[in-house]
């Protein structure tokens, strides 16, 4: 497992969030973006067998641009702050084959802070995870599950803290590597795209004191009860895999404070008119 971690203060380039939600199945994402050519979004027919409905929908995550460009695809989770590190017992997610998984993007960033009050954040990338082939194809790429073991043994590592000690103060799925960055195979991934620029996510799980929540489509946020993913089954060919372009995005409210207080822990030195929201499914 990969991990790197920095002091809050010094994360500039780096992404974390914080709030003030409850957890459990009140856990909610939010498909968020800023800079060139980069932002997250719900795709419909480009993932895996949904929840609910048949939108086969799968988190599109995008960075068309280098790599030292001041940008990313991010998507905020809301609904841990506060908790124990030790309560984060399990995070995982699927990646579409054709994507990219470095080892820094996309990544898992957890925010934490211990009893003085000092801010960590810590990166688990995805090509250092645990790699499992699914079976499962869609639109002709394979899907690889990677998962992070155990983030409390990899927060208490990273920082030097006993992980009691610590409260976990936000949680992000960052993707910030450009189309310039190689995309090595990872171990245990049938990979089958090797240039960077773009990831579809699908069968998301955070792990909260032993429970699952799932996110298999935009239906499953916040409404859908506590459980672990369903992996699906068999084949589909749905719909294009097309990925270039931007789509409408939503400016943040500037009265939101909980929304704009977590975008500037995020990246202080981008301001909230620069971020854009991307709550709608896009078909």
């Amino acid at each position: 497992m990969r991990y790197l971690f920095v002091p809050a203060c010094a994360a500039a380039l780096f992404l974390a969030l914080a709030g003030g939600a409850t957890a459990g199945s009140s856990l909610t994402l939010h498909p968020a973006g800023f800079g060139t050519m980069s932002y997250s979004a719900w795709k419909a027919q480009q993932g895996t067998v949904d929840d609910q409905g048949s939108a086969n929908q799968a988190l599109y995550f995008q960075k068309m641009t280098s790599t030292t460009t001041v940008a990313a695809g991010v998507a905020v989770i809301n609904g841990v702050e506060g908790l124990p590190v030790d309560d984060l017992t399990g995070l995982s997610w699927w990646h579409r084959e054709d994507g990219h998984c470095g080892a820094g993007a996309p990544r898992w960033n957890v925010g934490v802070q211990d009893g003085t009050g000092k801010r960590y954040t810590v990166f688990l990338g995805c090509n250092a995870a645990q790699h499992h082939e699914t079976g499962v194809t869609t639109n002709g790429f394979g899907w690889c599950q990677d998962t992070q073991l155990s983030p409390a043994a990899a927060i208490r590592s990273a920082t030097g803290v006993a992980t009691g000690e610590l409260t976990i103060t936000g949680l992000a799925i960052v993707f910030d590597e450009g189309n310039d960055t190689a995309n090595p195979p990872p171990t245990g991934c049938a990979q089958m795209g090797l240039t960077g620029g773009f990831v579809y996510l699908d069968n998301i799980d955070v792990q909260v004191g032993g429970m699952d929540h799932c996110w298999t489509s935009a239906s499953d946020n916040g409404n859908a009860p506590a459980a672990a993913c369903d992996p699906p089954a068999g084949t589909s060919s749905t719909g294009s895999t097309a990925t270039l372009g931007l789509p409408a995005g939503l400016s943040v409210d500037p009265t939101d404070s909980a929304l704009v207080t977590g975008m500037g822990i995020a990246d202080p030195n981008v301001p909230p008119a620069a971020w854009l929201l991307y709550p709608n499914v896009i078909y």
